[in-house]
């Protein structure tokens, strides 16, 4: 079938759940997984554009990039460090589960480099009131929900008994987005 110009069509477009914060130096952690990496590349773009173009101040913004091979799938990667250069991207963290040095026989996550990161979360999300936004696989929230308790944890944001009431406002205030 082919459309002529003019023909309509029948189509929805549904709203994200993101919340972003309202000032742009709001540190910025976020993890994408796969293809989850596009709707974080768009994050960082946009706060490329408010540095550059609008010549705002922005904050940090810390993106961990989980993906089963670099040399496959590790996109963008000459992207990621012109907004290194430029000061937008503050840290670029990447998990490639079926790389070796380590596989196999183990495979190594975006929780897992999140778990070696505590005190830049901590820093980030506890005392800096910073936002978090995980894109990817539903399957991975169990872990890195613990990694980020853990952090928070370690780094005296929160004590283990508070761990879960911390998760809880972080998602109620809006600044925990997964999609």
């Amino acid at each position: 079938q082919k459309l002529k110009v003019g023909d309509r069509i029948a189509a929805t477009m549904t709203n994200g759940t993101f919340t972003f914060p309202k000032d742009d130096r709001t540190p910025m952690v976020m993890t994408g997984l796969g293809t989850g990496i596009a709707p974080i590349r768009s994050f960082v773009q946009d706060r490329m554009y408010k540095k550059t173009v609008l010549k705002k101040e922005v904050g940090p913004m810390v993106v961990f990039y989980g993906c089963r091979h670099e040399r496959e799938e590790f996109f963008y990667k000459e992207e990621w460090e012109l907004y290194k250069k430029e000061g937008v991207l503050t840290t670029l963290i990447n998990a490639f589960s079926h790389d070796k040095p380590h596989y196999p026989p183990k495979m190594i996550f975006v929780n897992q480099r999140m778990e070696e990161n505590t005190r830049l979360l901590g820093d980030l999300l506890g005392k800096q009131g910073g936002y978090f936004y995980m894109c990817g696989l539903a399957v991975a929230v169990p872990g890195i929900d613990k990694a980020l308790k853990g952090a928070m944890v370690a780094e005296g944001v929160c004590t283990k008994q508070g761990e879960d009431a911390w998760m809880a406002e972080m998602k109620e205030s809006g600044r925990y987005s997964q999609e």
